[in-house]
C-alpha cells in the first residue's frame, strides 16, 4: 500500500476504538485526515518506530540486511558444496550487521563445517567468531526447495518517552505546511505486527509529553485497542472493548 492508503487503514481502525467528534471525514495530506464538523480538526498520522529509520542500526534497516545476508550465504554455500543442508539463522539485535559479504561468507563456511551432522542446534562455541548470530539450527534432511531462513526471537520493550518526544518534535517542525484547521491532533500508531514498532505503551511519565502545536497526542496500539491520550487537560488511557481475534 502507498502512504495515503496506509494512513487511511490506520485511521479507520482507530475510529472503531476511539470516540471522534461528529463531522465529515476528509482524507488528504498535511494533515492526513480532516474532520469537518463543529470544529475543523486536522489529524496527522505517524508510526511509532522504536528507532529512527535513517539509522543503519534500526530494525527497519537491519531486518532487510539480515534477509539479504541469509540469501547470500545460501548462494555461496551452494556454489562451493554439493551438500543439501538448510540453516535457520537467528541474529543478535545488539550487534548490527556492518559487512554483509563477510558475514555471508562466514555463515556459508559454518555450514560446510557442519556437513554430515544430524539435524539440531549448532553449538554456540562453533560460531563464537560470528558475533552477529544468536543461534543456528541445522536441518540435515534434503528438502525441496532448499531455503535458508532467518528466524528471530524478540522481546517486547517498553515505550520510550524520549523517542516519542522526538517523533512529536519532528511533526511539529512540519506543521507549518498543514492546511488550516481549528486544531491539530497527532495520532502515533504502534503496529504490534511490525517488530520495528511493537512495544508496551505506558501511562507512567506520559504527563511529561507536551506540544505547542497539537491539541491532542494519541498513542494507539493496533488490535489491542489500547490508547494513550494527552490533552492540555492531562493524560489518560483508553482500553477498547474488543476481544482478541475479532475482525478489525
Amino acid at each position: 500500500m502507498q502512504n495515503p492508503e496506509i494512513e487511511r487503514y490506520y485511521f479507520e481502525m482507530f475510529q472503531k476504538d476511539y470516540h471522534l467528534p461528529e463531522g465529515v471525514v476528509e482524507y488528504g495530506d498535511k494533515p492526513d485526515v480532516i474532520i469537518r464538523g463543529e470544529r475543523t480538526i486536522g489529524i496527522e498520522i505517524t508510526n511509532f518506530f522504536l528507532e529512527n529509520g535513517a539509522s543503519s542500526d534500526s530494525e527497519q534497516v537491519q531486518r532487510k540486511v539480515r534477509a539479504q545476508v541469509v540469501s547470500k550465504a545460501q548462494s555461496i554455500y551452494q556454489g562451493n558444496s554439493d551438500g543439501g543442508l538448510e540453516l535457520v539463522v537467528g541474529f543478535d539485535r545488539v550487534v548490527p550487521i556492518r559487512d554483509q559479504n563477510q558475514l555471508a561468507e562466514r555463515i556459508a563456511d559454518l555450514a560446510v563445517l557442519n556437513e554430515g551432522r544430524k539435524s539440531g542446534e549448532i553449538r554456540r562455541d562453533d560460531f563464537r567468531h560470528i558475533p552477529e548470530l544468536s543461534f543456528v539450527w541445522l536441518i540435515a534432511e534434503k528438502l525441496e526447495p532448499i531455503r535458508w531462513r532467518n528466524s528471530q526471537v524478540y522481546s517486547t520493550p517498553m515505550m520510550s518517552l524520549e523517542r516519542l518526544k522526538e517523533i512529536i518534535k519532528e511533526k511539529e517542525t512540519k506543521s507549518r505546511n498543514y492546511r488550516p484547521c481549528s486544531s491539530y491532533w497527532l495520532l502515533v500508531v504502534v503496529d504490534f505486527i511490525d517488530r520495528a514498532q511493537d512495544q508496551e505503551i505506558r501511562i507512567d511519565g506520559f504527563n511529561t509529553i507536551h506540544s505547542e502545536v497539537f491539541e491532542k497526542i494519541l498513542v494507539y496500539k493496533t488490535a489491542f485497542g489500547h490508547i494513550l491520550e494527552n490533552t492540555r487537560a492531562g493524560p489518560s488511557q483508553v482500553f477498547a472493548s474488543r476481544s482478541w481475534g475479532e475482525t478489525l
